[in-house]
């Protein structure tokens, strides 16, 4: 049975289509996986489902009894909440119920006979609404989520206006999850989890009662969630029934299919045409020749298969550094209190480091505190000679330029026809280099970053979680720039996948320092 139904859907911005006329059925209990590269319309899509843009044509049909529940990039948390009080904001209905109930309790003393059944009955039907909905159960439900996608070891108690982006995005996942809605729909809920807690969001996901759509670049993920793939590609949204590994092979499959169509067609249309230019001028074949061409007009022909250029990254490299990048002892580092304490580590020219551990655990805050955002708490760095770093920060401020503008206010010397060239190479279009950066994608706002921090020349990469976004050709062009990269790097990422068969060692946070 279909929940959710689209229609001949159609959205653009200005000139530019994202959507055409696009078609879509979400049936009950269907566990989707909404795919395409950056940019290609998969946000714009659940914000038109969720009422946030209005299509331009198409209809949408949603049951009045169904609720969604969207967990997008840009919400936003109530301040002034902690941890647990904003987890409890996924049962606000259940409080009223539970509040009206001790006010029916306290009617109940000085009620008359007809009031009392009628109170009575309403009494009944509120307590049977808080024992079907667990609500008994809240704060066992609550940690048990809070566990699983890892805000219990950053205090339930801590108040939310003091947690970073992506602490607050686990906290937006948690209550989204424990709303529990008809549709459930996550835009790259994995960006902020550890290893751990993605595999817990997995299980969860797997064993979800209703019907949701995830975007993710994470193909191991969306290989163990998905049932069915939904895919958007130059406007066009098609289905594909199975996991994500079996939508690669379905969308191969029919690619192959149609190239060997098309070339059957432009060899036969070739033909077609060969013989029209020999024989139409001949008074014997001339007739011949007219019919054939009737035919050719008439034939529906195929376009050209589309191949988008995949993204090419380089980064510049500068004179080679020392032989030593920097070493620290007794390093502890935070903000108002440790986060990790007694931190020993030395890096030299050339090596290639992922640094691993769960989160809160201090990644992000060591790689400021290298590069000297933050001061350390207790110890020392010592910085070797000659570096010329790059840093790649998980978390800044969006610009309310478009990409030229952007690219032209930290590299004034430079024309817009480089520039345009540089965040072609980087995967973008042309019409995305003259958007506001604020109205792009999570990914192609980090290849504006990307293709930024490619323009100095460097010897020293501190990335942290250059990945989050990023759609499966720009993460292999990534890896393929890091692996030729001549600097030294240290690279923060979640996802194994990216970084295990190019780095020389691994930083296991958990394991080198002392934790308070």
């Amino acid at each position: 049975m279909s929940i959710l139904t689209v229609e001949k859907l159609t959205f653009g911005f200005g000139d530019k289509t994202i959507l055409n006329s696009v078609s879509f059925r979400l049936l009950k209990g269907e566990h989707a996986g909404l795919v395409g590269l950056n940019g290609a319309g998969k946000t714009t899509f659940l914000d038109i489902l969720t009422g946030k843009l209005v299509p331009d044509d198409g209809k949408l049909y949603l049951p009045s009894s169904i609720n969604i529940g969207y967990l997008d990039q840009h919400s936003q948390l109530k301040e002034g909440y902690s941890i647990r009080e904003s987890l409890k904001q996924a049962f606000t209905e259940l409080f009223q119920a539970e509040e009206r109930m001790l006010h029916i309790a306290d009617e109940l003393c000085m009620a008359d006979k007809d009031k009392s059944e009628m109170l009575i009955k309403e009494y009944g039907r509120l307590q049977d609404i808080l024992q079907s909905s667990d609500f008994y159960r809240i704060d066992s439900l609550i940690d048990n989520v809070a566990a699983g996608i890892g805000l219990i070891e950053l205090g339930m108690d801590t108040h939310v206006d003091k947690l970073s982006g992506g602490q607050r995005t686990k906290v937006k996942l948690a209550t989204l999850l424990l709303k529990n809605p008809d549709v459930l729909l996550l835009d790259e809920p994995t960006n902020y989890l550890d290893k751990e807690h993605i595999q817990w969001l997995a299980n969860y996901l797997n064993n979800y009662p209703n019907s949701f759509i995830v975007i993710s670049h994470d193909i191991g993920f969306l290989n163990k969630i998905t049932n069915v793939i939904y895919h958007i590609e130059y406007g066009n949204m098609k289905r594909y029934p199975g996991n994500y590994d079996t939508f690669l092979k379905l969308k191969d499959d029919e690619a192959k299919k149609y190239i060997d169509m098309y070339n059957k067609q432009q060899k036969e249309i070739a033909r077609m045409e060969d013989f029209i230019n020999k024989n139409i001028v001949r008074a014997t074949t001339s007739s011949r020749a007219k019919s054939r061409r009737k035919q050719l007009e008439k034939i529906e022909r195929l376009e050209k298969p589309n191949k988008l250029p995949k993204p090419k990254y380089a980064f510049l490299s500068s004179r080679p550094s020392g032989e030593l990048v920097f070493k620290c002892s007794n390093l502890s580092i935070g903000y108002n209190y440790p986060l990790t304490r007694n931190l020993k580590l030395e890096l030299t020219r050339g090596q290639k480091i992922a640094i691993i551990g769960c989160n809160g655990i201090g990644k992000s805050t060591l790689l400021k505190t290298i590069v000297g955002e933050i001061s350390p708490l207790e110890g020392s760095i010592d910085i070797g000679d000659f570096l010329y770093p790059a840093y790649y920060e998980q978390e800044t401020k969006i610009s309310n330029n478009t990409a030229i503008e952007e690219i032209q206010y930290h590299y004034p010397d430079m024309s817009q026809k480089e520039i345009r060239k540089s965040l072609a190479r980087c995967g973008l279009k042309q019409e995305q280099v003259y958007q506001k950066i604020s109205s792009l994608s999570g990914g192609e706002q980090s290849k504006i970053r990307l293709c930024s921090l490619m323009m100095t020349p460097s010897n020293w990469l501190l990335l942290d979680e250059p990945t989050n976004h990023l759609d499966i050709d720009a993460k292999e062009a990534l890896k393929e720039a890091l692996i030729k990269y001549e600097g030294t790097v240290i690279l923060v990422c979640h996802e194994k996948e990216f970084y295990e068969d190019w780095i020389t060692d691994i930083w296991n946070m958990e394991e080198l320092a002392y934790h308070k």
